[in-house]
């Protein structure tokens, strides 16, 4: 089940940062992060991704990956502090995968080292497609 907003769709069990664009999922203690459908819908097709490298320290907000396309370049930034343990090698070659299927397609994986503090920032599912509704309106995007 999922929630969805003009085409942009939110599934259910990942966790979502509105500030970010990004969606995260729990795998073995680790955070898969990637890009959610308003955020790639917004960049446009994704032509180059350079992803930080495993074993990046980052802290919540720091820049993980810078995103390019046609109409946009800028940061993908982590929804949580860690530790990169692995980044996507498919979307590293193939960056447009984000687009095609936003929510298969992840971009990194951190070992977070502050989830107790930062868990409480990121939004379920219902919350998320509530709260994005007004972004998405403001930035006169549709998803498909």
């Amino acid at each position: 089940m999922s929630s969805s907003y003009k085409g942009c769709v939110f599934p259910e069990g990942l966790l979502y940062d509105l500030e970010y664009h990004v969606w995260v999922r729990f795998e073995d203690g680790l955070a898969v992060v990637g890009a959610t459908s308003p955020g790639q819908a917004y960049a446009g097709e994704i032509i180059f991704i350079k992803i930080k490298d495993k074993g990046t320290a980052l802290e919540r907000g720091a820049i993980a990956a810078t995103v390019e396309s046609a109409k946009y370049m800028g940061p993908m930034r982590t929804p949580l502090s860690g530790i990169i343990v692995d980044v996507n090698g498919d979307v590293r070659n193939q960056p447009s995968l984000v687009n095609q299927a936003p929510y298969d397609n992840w971009v990194f994986k951190i070992n977070p080292t502050k989830l107790d503090a930062e868990r409480s920032l990121l939004l379920d599912s219902r919350s998320a497609s509530e709260k994005y509704r007004s972004i998405i309106d403001e930035w006169g995007i549709e998803c498909t």
